[in-house]
């Protein structure tokens, strides 16, 4: 055991992490076998960030652990590797958002052909940018794991109207 301990910002960050976990876990239970795979090693992935965070002192001047920095890009290059698992390729930023605020980002516009079906992406578009905003204001992160829900719950319609234009 060592004397480190966590800042709020390394705190808050695990809890993101966490929330992402148990996302995904949920996920597994109505994914198809290889996006079920794909989710546990996101899921176990995100918790050796989790750990990081608690046990580790930064190695950088960002404040984010060297473990947690490679499981998490690990994680994210499963997802995009994976993308019927709803997981956008830059996930990674909700958890790195608890550490240094940048702004969020929307992922690409999904290659939707249709005029009905670029009208739903660009309404899901607008909803995740509403919700980006209300996260970087969240006063708790008890707020910020139930918007964290609310984004991927959006991000998984994105990524199931993506995967309707592919056939």
């Amino acid at each position: 055991m060592t004397d480190f301990e966590p800042t709020p910002q390394a705190r808050a960050a695990a809890w993101r992490a966490a929330t992402l976990a148990d996302i995904a876990r949920r996920r597994t239970l109505f994914a198809s076998a290889w996006n079920g795979r794909a989710l546990h090693m996101i899921a176990d992935l995100l918790d050796t960030v989790v750990i990081s965070f608690w046990e580790e002192a930064p190695t950088e001047a960002d404040g984010i652990p060297a473990d947690a920095r490679l499981a998490l890009a690990d994680a994210e290059t499963e997802a995009a590797d994976n993308p019927g698992t709803g997981f956008p390729p830059e996930f990674g930023q909700y958890v790195r958002h608890a550490m240094d605020r940048r702004p969020l980002r929307n992922p690409a516009t999904a290659d939707v052909t249709g005029s009905c079906l670029a009208e739903d992406d660009a309404q899901l578009s607008t909803a995740l940018d509403t919700l980006h905003g209300h996260l970087a204001a969240a006063g708790t992160e008890e707020v910020a794991r139930a918007l964290l829900e609310a984004v991927f719950a959006l991000h998984d319609k994105r990524a199931a109207l993506a995967q309707l234009t592919r056939g």
